[in-house]
């Protein structure tokens, strides 16, 4: 900017001699001024469109790294999901197959359901929650297949206005990692507990269960628990709220988010 300057007062110095004679040298301030002013007025101006430029395309460039990280996390999300439910929940079908149970065909449908929301539903930006729902109960009811009386389960989802819009696999990691990583507590008992409600657009999960007192439910991690901050921040920045406590003998989750709503 220095350089700019003088360089800028040698022109005006150069051409002032030529238009009004050299006069010893003398330029009146306000033609100094005036010409100083409207150099770097132009030079800020240039300096301010680059700026705003640059920003608008590292702005752009971050979305489309926000948006390459949620996708890469959701396809985590559904990796670790499988196998494990799957295997145990097609081992449970068989058992009841063995025995003739009349809650085969059930299971083989709600299992269906639930294959039909991770192929299809799941590479969708944002689906209706009551998708969302619909999948969890169809995972809880197969779970108790698995685990029957040993486990008490009490859950709260009621029906969601067609309207609300969520991303998908919003709550089911949170649901998942509750089964997966619950134990028998200090009574003996083993529980879960979950409730959904929404107020207005806002959407309140909360779901905590039973563990042993020397586990680590949350540095265990369950499908990620660090995945899935970094999805809601990235999914619902300054849009939800994510509460997580490992206490002694009960681990709880509660997940506020504000959601769309056609």
């Amino acid at each position: 900017m220095l350089f700019v300057f003088l360089f800028r007062i040698g022109l005006l110095y150069f051409w002032w001699s030529l238009e009004e004679g050299w006069e010893g040298g003398y330029i009146p301030p306000s033609k100094v001024l005036k010409n100083t002013i409207r150099d770097y007025s132009v030079i800020a101006l240039a300096v301010c469109l680059k700026i705003i430029n640059d920003w608008r395309r590292q702005r752009q460039l971050n979305r489309q790294l926000r948006q390459a990280k949620a996708e890469v996390e959701l396809q985590l999300l559904k990796a670790q999901l499988h196998p494990h439910f799957l295997f145990n929940t097609l081992n449970n079908i068989y058992g009841l197959s063995l025995q003739q149970s009349d809650k085969v065909p059930d299971s083989i449908i709600r299992l269906s359901k639930i294959l039909d929301y991770l192929v299809y539903y799941s590479q969708k930006e944002e689906i209706a929650l009551n998708k969302e729902v619909e999948l969890i109960r169809n995972y809880i009811a197969l779970e108790q297949l698995r685990y029957g009386k040993k486990l008490q389960l009490a859950a709260e989802l009621p029906e969601v206005d067609e309207g609300v819009k969520a991303s998908p696999l919003l709550l089911l990691p949170f649901v998942e990692n509750a089964f997966k990583h619950g134990a028998k507590g200090e009574d003996g008992r083993w529980w879960i507990k979950m409730r959904l409600q929404m107020a207005n657009s806002r959407l309140i999960f909360s779901i905590e269960n039973s563990k042993s007192p020397s586990s680590g439910q949350e540095e265990n991690g369950g499908i990620g628990l660090k995945n899935i901050r970094e999805r809601l921040a990235l999914l619902y920045p300054r849009r939800h709220r994510l509460t997580i406590d490992d206490a002694e003998s009960v681990f709880s989750v509660r997940l506020e988010v504000s959601l769309k709503q056609a």
